[in-house]
């Protein structure tokens, strides 16, 4: 006599259970960077690069990590991130335009600082 080995599988694949991994949120050092928001917090930068919120603020006392220009708080724009990760400067890296006589152009609202390029 033949045996019923068939398994019998719910009807709604929502009722299967999720492994653990995939119940898991990523966190933000552990993304890809292309998956990271385009404008950052100076904690989610300092979460990102793994280091305290006060080095952040170095960086951008120190001009090594540049901030959106006219806001309020401090914003980094998300290839400004990369600029500093890979020691570029935004400019050459197209982030920051610049008139055709070499002259950074005036940036939001005709502040004093440079327009993002973007």
């Amino acid at each position: 006599m033949k045996q019923n080995t068939e398994v019998k599988l719910p009807n709604n694949i929502a009722q299967l259970p999720k492994k653990a991994e995939e119940n898991k949120t990523k966190q933000l050092w552990e993304k890809s960077f292309h998956r990271i928001p385009e404008v950052l917090t100076l904690t989610d930068v300092a979460t990102y690069l793994r280091v305290s919120e006060s080095n952040v603020k170095l960086l951008v006392k120190d001009g090594q990590l540049k901030t959106l220009p006219g806001l309020e708080e401090d914003r980094v724009f998300k290839g400004f991130l990369l600029s500093y990760l890979t020691q570029s400067e935004p400019e050459a890296m197209g982030l920051i335009a610049k008139n055709l006589d070499g002259v950074q152009a005036p940036g939001i609202r005709g502040s004093h600082e440079p327009a993002i390029g973007f």
